[in-house]
């Protein structure tokens, strides 16, 4: 083993309760490290490996794996003098330790470092978006760290759990005239997704006490997927299936179809992804009781392709939502009135992958009046070829980095952009928690 500790470098100084241990190390002989942990006393503490580290294959000509050799390890230290025992996980050996350093921590230290952490769950549980402001950078990213571990439900693209069959959201009971709520108009913008399509299609044709206007545009698939819109179109109020401009000009086409009032509510949906049972009516029951409201969006589920549950997806609350930095609003689940849409001129053609992003911001800078509601609204679906993946190195990093300096005049720097997504991550954590326990907030 060969190794190194750039930080900190004077560890017999007296030491915060929560430090950063930064350093580098790989096997001469070249096997693979899986792992680097600490441990600490009677715990043991994970940590990040590896890390690119150029400038150590460089220096000491070092074997492949020591390009990606570095490390990093968030700890919290107990009060008084501790030894943190480092240890790799090397391919072959199992945990073998390669360094030993002693910390002492103060007592007054330590019992500063608590009372901050009572302070931030008790502010945090409020959605309070100051919370995380008096922590340190160290002891943001141990808390970071722990909800990643922790997020049985993490707001990830990706699956949370084994797959199982999606049980329906219960709304709430409602009595309203369907002819007295506003009418829903959706859009579904389609392109080779006949393996979904249908289920798509079913998802919103089945939606029971409320008026429902339903437009599909599709660009000219090759797969099937005519064939299907044939089948359904005379419960369409109008479908096509010829070439477009993507995703955003299908949009657009499709509401220029749409015969909706002003307060009437419109919303897209993709063809891979499902509105969850009652979901419109539910809404259209929020619109018709809250006439000052413009825009809604809530909590969506992560299907499988074969349709089966693999995950839950907990919105944060708005007052912990930094809409200029991160988009955590689940586009299926976003719905809005026409009053609005026509106010910004709906999507713009130029996205092709933020178009949802790009009209929630426009909503804001409009005066849009917005409310999350803490129910599941939609399903999402995870395929491998959905445009989520495909397309967000080419096409969605630099769409969503174009939002961010048109909204902030400049590129937020890296901790703004942490800070942003850990009050967002924390404040999922703790509606995803409460939810378990049968509260909604």
């Amino acid at each position: 083993m060969r190794f190194h500790i750039d930080d900190p470098t004077d560890p017999s100084e007296f030491a915060p309760p929560a430090v950063y241990i930064d350093g580098w190390c790989f096997d001469e002989d070249g096997r693979k490290i899986a792992g680097v942990r600490a441990r600490i006393r009677s715990r043991t503490v994970s940590g990040t490996y590896p890390r690119h580290r150029p400038d150590v294959m460089l220096a000491l000509d070092g074997p492949p794996s020591s390009e990606w050799s570095g490390f990093r390890i968030a700890a919290r230290l107990p009060p008084g003098t501790c030894r943190v025992r480092l240890e790799a996980d090397i391919d072959g050996i199992g945990w073998t330790g390669f360094h030993e350093q002693v910390f002492t921590v103060p007592w007054l230290a330590a019992l500063g470092h608590l009372q901050r952490h009572a302070r931030l769950w008790i502010e945090a549980l409020f959605g309070w978006p100051a919370a995380l402001d008096r922590l340190s950078r160290c002891e943001r990213e141990l808390l970071y760290s722990r909800i990643e571990r922790k997020a049985r439900h993490p707001p990830h693209l990706r699956p949370h759990h084994a797959p199982r069959p999606l049980v329906p959201e219960r709304f709430p009971a409602h009595s309203q005239d369907p002819e007295r709520l506003p009418k829903i108009t959706v859009v579904t913008p389609s392109y080779r997704h006949a393996k979904f399509l249908e289920a798509t299609l079913l998802s919103v044709l089945g939606q029971e006490g409320v008026r429902v206007d339903y437009i599909v545009q599709d660009g000219g698939s090759t797969d099937g997927s005519a064939e299907i819109l044939g089948r359904y179109g005379a419960r369409l109020k109008h479908w096509v299936s010829e070439p477009d401009g993507g995703q955003a000009d299908a949009v657009r086409k499709g509401f220029a179809q749409a015969d909706c009032g002003p307060d009437d509510v419109m919303t897209y949906l993709n063809s891979d992804d499902l509105f969850m049972p009652g979901a419109l009516r539910f809404v259209a029951g929020y619109f018709a009781r809250n006439p000052e409201v413009d825009v809604v969006y809530g909590h969506r589920v992560l299907i499988d392709e074969a349709g089966l549950e693999v995950g839950r997806w907990f919105t944060p609350r708005p007052s912990c939502l930094e809409l200029r930095i991160y988009d955590l609003v689940p586009q299926e689940t976003l719905f809005w009135r026409k009053r609005i849409w026509d106010k910004v001129g709906g999507v713009d053609p130029r996205f092709q992958f933020a178009l949802d992003w790009d009209l929630l911001l426009r909503f804001a800078d409009a005066g849009a009046r917005f409310h999350r509601l803490p129910w599941f609204l939609g399903v999402f679906r995870l395929h491998p070829g959905q445009k989520s993946g495909l397309q967000m190195d080419s096409v969605g990093i630099p769409e969503m980095d174009r939002l961010r300096v048109r909204s902030f005049g400049r590129m937020p720097g890296k901790d703004e952009m942490d800070l942003a997504r850990l009050r967002t991550k924390l404040d999922s954590f703790i509606v995803a928690a409460l939810w378990r326990r049968g509260l909604r907030i």
